[in-house]
């Protein structure tokens, strides 16, 4: 008996509904246009993580340790709060 009611609940999945709950959309910002979805799976830096606030102020001391005529900053997206990318000004050595 316990045989009959074992083979009944088991239900075969097919290929393609296995792979169907593995897809997930993706979703962009529309200011920065980054991929949100991406951004989340690789932790990539927030602006409102205090951790990452301070490993991008770390960076931009050391680039410009490293580049005596340097400044650098971090530059956030408004929409989404993630790093775009760091601006580097360049000053001429007199």
């Amino acid at each position: 008996m316990s045989e009959t009611t074992a083979k009944t609940k088991t239900k075969k999945v097919t290929k393609r509904e296995r792979n169907s709950k593995k897809r997930v959309k993706n979703k962009y910002c529309s200011k920065c246009d980054q991929n949100i979805t991406e951004n989340e799976k690789r932790d990539m830096y927030m602006s409102h993580d205090t951790y990452h606030q301070l490993r991008t102020k770390e960076y931009c001391k050391d680039h410009e340790f490293s580049y005596g005529g340097h400044k650098c900053k971090p530059i956030w997206c408004d929409k989404c709060k993630y790093l775009i990318k760091y601006e580097i000004q360049v000053t001429p050595d007199e």
